[in-house]
Protein backbone atom coordinates (compact mmCIF):
# COMPACT_ATOMS: atom_id res chain seq x y z
CA UNK A 1 0.00 0.00 0.00
CA UNK A 2 1.27 3.25 -0.72
CA UNK A 3 -0.66 6.70 0.12
CA UNK A 4 -0.69 9.85 -3.29
CA UNK A 5 -1.35 12.91 -2.89
CA UNK A 6 -3.21 15.37 -5.76
CA UNK A 7 -3.55 19.05 -5.29
CA UNK A 8 -4.44 21.60 -7.64
CA UNK A 9 -7.01 22.30 -10.32
CA UNK A 10 -10.00 19.44 -11.40
CA UNK A 11 -9.37 20.48 -14.96
CA UNK A 12 -8.35 18.58 -18.58
CA UNK A 13 -5.21 20.78 -19.04
CA UNK A 14 -3.96 19.44 -15.77
CA UNK A 15 -4.58 16.11 -16.80
CA UNK A 16 -6.65 14.85 -13.72
CA UNK A 17 -8.84 12.41 -15.83
CA UNK A 18 -5.05 10.46 -15.98
CA UNK A 19 -6.12 9.76 -12.38
CA UNK A 20 -9.68 9.29 -12.95
CA UNK A 21 -8.96 6.53 -15.73
CA UNK A 22 -5.81 4.89 -13.38
CA UNK A 23 -9.01 4.18 -10.89
CA UNK A 24 -11.39 3.21 -13.27
CA UNK A 25 -9.18 0.03 -14.06
CA UNK A 26 -9.22 -1.08 -10.96
CA UNK A 27 -13.35 -1.71 -11.30
CA UNK A 28 -14.29 -3.21 -8.34
CA UNK A 29 -11.09 -4.27 -7.18
CA UNK A 30 -9.67 -3.16 -3.86
CA UNK A 31 -7.31 -0.29 -5.22
CA UNK A 32 -3.92 -0.64 -3.37
CA UNK A 33 -3.38 2.75 -2.42
CA UNK A 34 -4.83 5.74 -0.40
CA UNK A 35 -5.38 8.84 -2.49
CA UNK A 36 -5.84 12.23 -1.04
CA UNK A 37 -7.44 14.72 -3.43
CA UNK A 38 -7.31 18.78 -2.83
CA UNK A 39 -9.10 21.03 -5.57
CA UNK A 40 -11.54 22.38 -7.35
CA UNK A 41 -12.85 22.63 -11.61
CA UNK A 42 -14.81 20.90 -13.84
CA UNK A 43 -13.97 17.42 -12.58
CA UNK A 44 -14.81 17.90 -9.19
CA UNK A 45 -18.53 15.69 -9.95
CA UNK A 46 -16.92 13.20 -10.98
CA UNK A 47 -14.27 13.05 -8.46
CA UNK A 48 -16.90 12.90 -5.55
CA UNK A 49 -18.94 10.27 -7.27
CA UNK A 50 -15.29 7.82 -7.02
CA UNK A 51 -14.94 8.78 -3.22
CA UNK A 52 -18.20 7.97 -2.67
CA UNK A 53 -17.95 4.61 -4.25
CA UNK A 54 -14.01 3.88 -2.83
CA UNK A 55 -13.45 4.23 1.10
CA UNK A 56 -9.26 4.32 -0.35
CA UNK A 57 -10.25 7.78 -2.20
CA UNK A 58 -10.26 11.12 0.07
CA UNK A 59 -11.79 14.16 -1.77
CA UNK A 60 -11.12 17.59 0.48
CA UNK A 61 -12.17 20.22 -2.35
CA UNK A 62 -9.66 23.29 -2.37
CA UNK A 63 -8.60 24.00 0.57
CA UNK A 64 -5.20 25.80 2.01
CA UNK A 65 -2.16 24.51 1.26
CA UNK A 66 -1.17 24.84 5.61
CA UNK A 67 -4.58 22.16 5.19
CA UNK A 68 -2.88 20.02 2.25
CA UNK A 69 0.36 19.98 4.71
CA UNK A 70 -1.13 18.32 7.26
CA UNK A 71 -1.76 15.36 5.17
CA UNK A 72 1.38 15.52 2.66
CA UNK A 73 3.61 14.18 5.61
CA UNK A 74 1.93 10.78 5.69
CA UNK A 75 1.93 10.40 1.75
CA UNK A 76 4.95 8.73 0.16
CA UNK A 77 4.25 10.09 -3.80
CA UNK A 78 2.71 13.67 -5.10
CA UNK A 79 0.82 12.61 -8.82
CA UNK A 80 1.63 15.88 -11.13
CA UNK A 81 0.48 14.09 -14.39
CA UNK A 82 -0.05 16.62 -16.77
CA UNK A 83 0.40 16.24 -20.17
CA UNK A 84 0.71 19.49 -21.03
CA UNK A 85 3.83 21.52 -21.10
CA UNK A 86 4.39 23.95 -18.01
CA UNK A 87 6.09 26.45 -18.03
CA UNK A 88 7.04 25.57 -14.38
CA UNK A 89 6.86 23.13 -12.22
CA UNK A 90 5.50 25.20 -8.65
CA UNK A 91 3.36 22.07 -7.51
CA UNK A 92 6.42 19.43 -8.58
CA UNK A 93 8.83 22.12 -6.28
CA UNK A 94 6.20 22.72 -3.48
CA UNK A 95 6.30 18.72 -2.91
CA UNK A 96 10.03 18.59 -3.21
CA UNK A 97 10.31 21.04 -0.10
CA UNK A 98 8.07 18.87 1.95
CA UNK A 99 10.18 15.62 0.75
CA UNK A 100 7.35 14.18 -0.91
CA UNK A 101 8.65 12.47 -4.64
CA UNK A 102 6.63 13.72 -7.03
CA UNK A 103 5.71 11.25 -10.33
CA UNK A 104 4.64 13.39 -13.73
CA UNK A 105 6.43 13.88 -16.91
CA UNK A 106 10.21 15.41 -16.82
CA UNK A 107 10.23 18.21 -19.44
CA UNK A 108 9.98 21.54 -19.79
CA UNK A 109 8.97 23.67 -16.57
CA UNK A 110 8.96 20.39 -14.89
CA UNK A 111 12.35 18.86 -16.10
CA UNK A 112 14.33 19.70 -12.99
CA UNK A 113 11.50 18.68 -10.34
CA UNK A 114 10.53 14.86 -10.94
CA UNK A 115 13.22 12.06 -10.87
CA UNK A 116 13.92 9.41 -13.08
CA UNK A 117 12.30 6.58 -11.28
CA UNK A 118 8.96 8.45 -10.76
CA UNK A 119 9.08 10.08 -15.01
CA UNK A 120 6.11 8.83 -16.72
CA UNK A 121 8.15 9.40 -20.35
CA UNK A 122 9.33 6.14 -19.36
CA UNK A 123 6.84 4.34 -18.95
CA UNK A 124 5.81 1.73 -21.98
CA UNK A 125 2.45 2.21 -22.06
CA UNK A 126 0.05 4.35 -24.08
CA UNK A 127 -1.98 6.82 -21.70
CA UNK A 128 -1.11 8.44 -18.87
CA UNK A 129 -3.74 6.31 -16.65
CA UNK A 130 -2.42 3.19 -18.33
CA UNK A 131 1.21 4.65 -17.05
CA UNK A 132 0.33 5.82 -13.52
CA UNK A 133 -1.07 2.59 -13.16
CA UNK A 134 1.76 0.36 -13.87
CA UNK A 135 4.19 2.58 -12.28
CA UNK A 136 2.24 2.95 -9.04
CA UNK A 137 2.09 -0.97 -9.17
CA UNK A 138 5.89 -1.44 -9.32
CA UNK A 139 6.16 1.09 -6.53
CA UNK A 140 3.72 -0.44 -4.27
CA UNK A 141 5.40 -4.35 -4.83
CA UNK A 142 8.83 -2.24 -4.60
CA UNK A 143 8.05 0.14 -1.96
CA UNK A 144 10.82 -1.00 0.32
CA UNK A 145 13.36 -0.96 -1.98
CA UNK A 146 13.11 2.07 -4.64
CA UNK A 147 15.80 4.35 -4.56
CA UNK A 148 14.88 7.63 -5.89
CA UNK A 149 17.54 9.57 -7.38
CA UNK A 150 19.74 12.34 -6.67
CA UNK A 151 16.62 15.12 -7.85
CA UNK A 152 14.97 14.26 -4.55
CA UNK A 153 18.08 13.89 -2.08
CA UNK A 154 19.14 17.04 -3.01
CA UNK A 155 15.89 18.88 -2.60
CA UNK A 156 17.85 21.49 -0.69
CA UNK A 157 19.66 22.87 -3.31
CA UNK A 158 16.21 23.26 -5.12
CA UNK A 159 15.03 24.54 -1.91
CA UNK A 160 17.22 27.32 -1.43
CA UNK A 161 17.58 28.14 -5.14
CA UNK A 162 13.53 29.08 -4.99
CA UNK A 163 12.94 30.68 -1.89
CA UNK A 164 11.32 33.97 -0.98
CA UNK A 165 14.77 35.33 -0.50
CA UNK A 166 16.51 34.36 -3.66
CA UNK A 167 13.49 35.64 -5.32
CA UNK A 168 14.15 38.90 -3.87
CA UNK A 169 17.30 38.96 -4.13
CA UNK A 170 17.10 37.85 -8.06
CA UNK A 171 14.52 41.16 -8.45
CA UNK A 172 17.03 43.58 -6.68
CA UNK A 173 20.26 42.83 -9.09
CA UNK A 174 17.58 42.80 -11.70
CA UNK A 175 15.61 45.92 -10.91
CA UNK A 176 18.55 47.74 -9.60
CA UNK A 177 18.62 50.32 -6.56
CA UNK A 178 16.54 53.00 -7.96
CA UNK A 179 13.34 50.72 -8.17
CA UNK A 180 11.05 51.62 -5.14
CA UNK A 181 7.69 52.05 -6.90
CA UNK A 182 6.14 49.15 -8.55
CA UNK A 183 2.90 48.94 -10.63
CA UNK A 184 2.14 44.92 -11.27
CA UNK A 185 -0.19 45.49 -14.81
CA UNK A 186 -2.39 41.52 -14.71
CA UNK A 187 -5.39 41.02 -16.68
CA UNK A 188 -6.95 39.84 -13.47
CA UNK A 189 -5.53 40.70 -10.16
CA UNK A 190 -7.87 39.05 -7.68
CA UNK A 191 -7.15 35.32 -6.10
CA UNK A 192 -8.96 33.76 -8.44
CA UNK A 193 -6.33 31.04 -10.56
CA UNK A 194 -2.50 30.15 -9.82
CA UNK A 195 -0.73 32.83 -11.55
CA UNK A 196 -3.45 35.71 -9.92
CA UNK A 197 -2.80 34.65 -6.57
CA UNK A 198 0.93 34.78 -7.35
CA UNK A 199 1.09 38.08 -8.26
CA UNK A 200 -0.66 39.10 -4.79
CA UNK A 201 2.17 36.88 -2.69
CA UNK A 202 4.72 38.67 -4.79
CA UNK A 203 2.92 41.88 -4.11
CA UNK A 204 3.31 41.04 -0.48
CA UNK A 205 6.80 39.73 -0.62
CA UNK A 206 8.08 43.33 -2.36
CA UNK A 207 6.45 45.04 0.22
CA UNK A 208 7.81 43.55 2.84
CA UNK A 209 11.09 44.57 1.30
CA UNK A 210 9.99 48.06 1.38
CA UNK A 211 8.90 48.44 -1.98
CA UNK A 212 5.44 50.53 -2.65
CA UNK A 213 3.35 48.17 -5.05
CA UNK A 214 -0.16 48.47 -6.97
CA UNK A 215 -1.90 45.71 -8.83
CA UNK A 216 -3.50 47.62 -11.88
CA UNK A 217 -6.37 45.00 -13.66
CA UNK A 218 -9.51 43.54 -13.40
CA UNK A 219 -11.34 41.92 -10.31
CA UNK A 220 -13.23 39.14 -12.10
CA UNK A 221 -15.87 37.10 -10.88
CA UNK A 222 -15.11 33.51 -10.29
CA UNK A 223 -16.68 30.70 -11.07
CA UNK A 224 -18.57 30.02 -14.64
CA UNK A 225 -18.54 33.83 -15.41
CA UNK A 226 -15.31 34.30 -14.55
CA UNK A 227 -14.31 31.33 -16.89
CA UNK A 228 -16.38 32.82 -20.07
CA UNK A 229 -14.83 36.15 -19.88
CA UNK A 230 -11.36 34.58 -19.17
CA UNK A 231 -11.42 32.78 -22.57
CA UNK A 232 -13.73 35.50 -24.26
CA UNK A 233 -10.97 38.66 -23.00
CA UNK A 234 -8.96 37.89 -25.64
CA UNK A 235 -11.89 40.03 -27.82
CA UNK A 236 -11.67 42.84 -25.27
CA UNK A 237 -7.88 43.46 -25.36
CA UNK A 238 -8.32 44.09 -29.23
CA UNK A 239 -8.86 48.06 -27.46
CA UNK A 240 -9.76 47.93 -24.01
CA UNK A 241 -9.49 51.78 -23.66
CA UNK A 242 -10.87 51.36 -20.30
CA UNK A 243 -8.32 49.81 -18.68
CA UNK A 244 -5.63 51.48 -20.43
CA UNK A 245 -6.56 55.10 -18.82
CA UNK A 246 -7.33 53.23 -15.57
CA UNK A 247 -3.49 52.38 -15.84
CA UNK A 248 -2.22 56.00 -17.51
CA UNK A 249 -3.79 57.59 -13.96
CA UNK A 250 -2.51 55.55 -12.05
CA UNK A 251 1.06 56.16 -13.38
CA UNK A 252 0.02 59.93 -13.60
CA UNK A 253 -0.57 59.69 -9.25
CA UNK A 254 1.77 57.24 -8.33
CA UNK A 255 4.96 58.14 -10.73
CA UNK A 256 6.63 54.09 -10.77
CA UNK A 257 9.85 53.12 -10.94
CA UNK A 258 9.16 49.54 -12.37
CA UNK A 259 5.85 48.79 -14.45
CA UNK A 260 6.04 44.74 -14.66
CA UNK A 261 3.50 43.50 -16.86
CA UNK A 262 2.43 40.49 -16.16
CA UNK A 263 -0.22 39.28 -17.98
CA UNK A 264 -2.39 40.90 -20.89
CA UNK A 265 -3.53 38.49 -23.40
CA UNK A 266 -6.87 37.98 -21.26
CA UNK A 267 -8.13 40.90 -21.15
CA UNK A 268 -5.84 43.87 -21.08
CA UNK A 269 -4.43 43.53 -24.66
CA UNK A 270 -2.32 45.62 -26.17
CA UNK A 271 -3.86 49.49 -24.69
CA UNK A 272 -2.52 49.49 -21.36
CA UNK A 273 0.82 48.98 -22.67
CA UNK A 274 0.60 51.32 -24.97
CA UNK A 275 -0.77 53.86 -21.81
CA UNK A 276 3.03 54.22 -20.62
CA UNK A 277 4.77 54.84 -23.46
CA UNK A 278 5.42 58.73 -21.65
CA UNK A 279 6.61 57.07 -18.56
CA UNK A 280 10.30 57.00 -17.69
CA UNK A 281 9.57 53.90 -15.57
CA UNK A 282 11.55 50.36 -16.40
CA UNK A 283 8.97 48.63 -18.13
CA UNK A 284 9.08 44.79 -18.11
CA UNK A 285 6.87 41.71 -19.53
CA UNK A 286 6.84 37.98 -17.76
CA UNK A 287 5.86 35.27 -20.65
CA UNK A 288 4.64 32.84 -18.05
CA UNK A 289 2.12 31.47 -20.41
CA UNK A 290 2.72 29.65 -23.77
CA UNK A 291 -0.52 31.32 -25.36
CA UNK A 292 1.53 33.85 -26.49
CA UNK A 293 2.66 31.56 -29.12
CA UNK A 294 0.06 28.59 -29.60
CA UNK A 295 -3.73 29.06 -30.12
CA UNK A 296 -4.25 26.70 -27.27
CA UNK A 297 -1.60 26.25 -24.79
CA UNK A 298 -3.84 23.54 -22.74
CA UNK A 299 -3.45 21.39 -25.62
CA UNK A 300 0.19 21.79 -26.07
CA UNK A 301 2.39 18.72 -25.24
CA UNK A 302 5.73 19.14 -27.77
CA UNK A 303 8.16 22.00 -28.20
CA UNK A 304 7.39 21.19 -31.61
CA UNK A 305 3.73 22.50 -31.79
CA UNK A 306 5.05 25.95 -31.54
CA UNK A 307 5.84 27.27 -35.33
CA UNK A 308 8.70 29.59 -35.57
CA UNK A 309 8.56 32.98 -36.05
CA UNK A 310 5.36 34.31 -35.08
CA UNK A 311 3.63 34.62 -38.67
CA UNK A 312 -0.21 34.07 -39.25
CA UNK A 313 0.65 31.22 -41.16
CA UNK A 314 2.81 29.29 -38.95
CA UNK A 315 -0.09 30.07 -35.92
CA UNK A 316 -2.55 28.28 -38.54
CA UNK A 317 -0.49 25.33 -38.89
CA UNK A 318 0.49 24.76 -35.39
CA UNK A 319 -2.67 23.20 -34.40
CA UNK A 320 -4.43 21.03 -36.71
CA UNK A 321 -8.04 21.53 -37.18
CA UNK A 322 -10.95 21.33 -39.50
CA UNK A 323 -13.56 23.30 -37.26
CA UNK A 324 -14.23 26.84 -39.17
CA UNK A 325 -15.15 28.08 -35.73
CA UNK A 326 -11.78 27.11 -34.09
CA UNK A 327 -10.04 28.28 -37.09
CA UNK A 328 -11.41 31.80 -37.07
CA UNK A 329 -10.62 32.11 -33.33
CA UNK A 330 -7.34 31.34 -33.99
CA UNK A 331 -6.83 33.73 -36.94
CA UNK A 332 -9.07 36.26 -34.21
CA UNK A 333 -6.46 35.37 -31.46
CA UNK A 334 -3.48 36.01 -33.79
CA UNK A 335 -4.40 39.47 -34.98
CA UNK A 336 -4.86 40.12 -31.24
CA UNK A 337 -1.31 38.66 -30.13
CA UNK A 338 0.51 41.02 -33.18
CA UNK A 339 -0.96 44.15 -31.93
CA UNK A 340 0.47 42.48 -28.38
CA UNK A 341 3.71 42.36 -30.38
CA UNK A 342 4.05 45.50 -31.66
CA UNK A 343 4.03 47.15 -28.25
CA UNK A 344 6.21 44.68 -26.67
CA UNK A 345 8.98 45.70 -29.09
CA UNK A 346 8.14 49.46 -28.43
CA UNK A 347 7.56 49.29 -25.15
CA UNK A 348 9.48 47.10 -23.25
CA UNK A 349 13.16 46.84 -21.49
CA UNK A 350 13.41 43.36 -20.13
CA UNK A 351 10.83 40.10 -20.90
CA UNK A 352 11.14 37.75 -18.35
CA UNK A 353 10.26 33.57 -18.36
CA UNK A 354 10.09 31.37 -15.58
CA UNK A 355 11.99 28.38 -17.36
CA UNK A 356 15.08 28.33 -19.32
CA UNK A 357 13.26 26.69 -22.15
CA UNK A 358 11.00 29.16 -22.67
CA UNK A 359 14.35 32.13 -23.79
CA UNK A 360 14.49 29.75 -27.19
CA UNK A 361 10.57 30.43 -27.81
CA UNK A 362 10.26 34.08 -27.03
CA UNK A 363 13.65 34.80 -29.23
CA UNK A 364 12.75 32.98 -31.95
CA UNK A 365 8.80 33.54 -31.92
CA UNK A 366 9.04 37.50 -31.32
CA UNK A 367 12.55 37.96 -32.66
CA UNK A 368 13.35 39.34 -29.34
CA UNK A 369 17.15 40.34 -28.73
CA UNK A 370 18.50 36.99 -25.94
CA UNK A 371 20.27 40.00 -24.27
CA UNK A 372 16.47 41.18 -23.08
CA UNK A 373 15.00 37.79 -21.68
CA UNK A 374 16.33 36.84 -18.56
CA UNK A 375 14.84 33.94 -16.60
CA UNK A 376 13.36 34.93 -13.29
CA UNK A 377 11.86 31.53 -11.78
CA UNK A 378 8.78 32.01 -9.06
CA UNK A 379 9.67 30.88 -5.41
CA UNK A 380 8.13 28.29 -3.09
CA UNK A 381 4.69 28.91 -1.96
CA UNK A 382 4.55 29.02 1.81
Amino acid sequence: MVWLLYFGRLEKEKWIDGIIDMIEMYKWKELPFELFIFGSGSRESKIQELASKNTNIHFFGRQSLETIKRYIENCDYCLIPSECLETFGLSALTAIKLWLPPIGYAKWGLKDFISNELDLTHQQWTTTGQKLHHLIKFLVEKKDSVMLDSKLSDSKFWIQNYTKDSRVIRFHALAGKEVKKIIIVSDFINRIWGIETYINDVKELLEQHGYEVELCGWKVPSWTLGKCIKYLGIITGLGNFYEAIKLQRKIKKIQPDLIRYNSVMRYLGRAPMRASKNSTAKKWMMFHDLGYFYPFPSQLTSEHQVKTPFTLKHFLSSYTTKNPLKKLAIIGKYFSLRLIKKQLEKRMDTFLVPSNFMKDIVHKSYNIDNEKIKVFPHFIQE
